[in-house]
């Protein structure tokens, strides 16, 4: 049931984004349209969302649907379509771009409530997780080279610091 919802999303963002970007480019009818985003749906549920999405993460699934939809429109509706060249390719950009816009958003979605992975170690949103270590903070004018502390007494003959000015402008 969870994958079937999936599913009618993503051919809902499809077929949305289908409508939006190719008439403007192209003569093509509705029932091709339609036809064209639900082959392309399961293609890329199948391939980037149940394949790549789990393993690489949202960044890179959102790559690879990009690359798909390019790919999908530039040759699969410009083999049944005798246009320019610029058009086609013009058409299959910015329908890859938008998809991709969408799939982004998506993907968080098929983390969370389909794999059902979100908030697990091995599955970031938004590609590979990088963490920095940090220390203790410590006094660097108490530290000594052998790792002990001095210990401070008042009547040191250290010179008290003053902070640094901010300079004027």
């Amino acid at each position: 049931m969870r994958h079937l919802l999936a599913l009618a999303l993503k051919y809902l963002l499809t077929a949305t984004v289908m409508f939006a970007i190719l008439p403007l480019f192209l003569r093509i009818s509705s029932a091709e349209l339609l036809w064209f985003s639900l082959w392309l749906t399961l293609v890329a549920y199948a391939l980037g969302d149940l394949y790549v999405l789990p393993r690489l993460g949202n960044v890179s699934a959102t790559i690879a649907d990009f690359g798909l939809v390019f790919v999908a429109t530039w040759i699969g509706v410009g083999a049944f379509y005798d246009g320019a060249g610029g058009a086609m390719i013009n058409a299959a950009f910015f329908s890859a771009l938008l998809a991709a816009l969408g799939e982004l958003l998506f993907h968080g979605y098929v983390l969370r409530f389909v794999i059902g992975q979100h908030g697990e170690e091995g599955v970031p949103l938004i590609g590979r997780q990088w963490q920095t270590e940090a220390a203790e903070e410590f006094d660097i004018r108490t530290a000594r080279p052998d790792g002990r502390e001095d210990e401070r007494v008042d009547g040191e003959d250290r010179p008290k610091q003053e902070p640094p000015n901010p300079p004027i402008l």
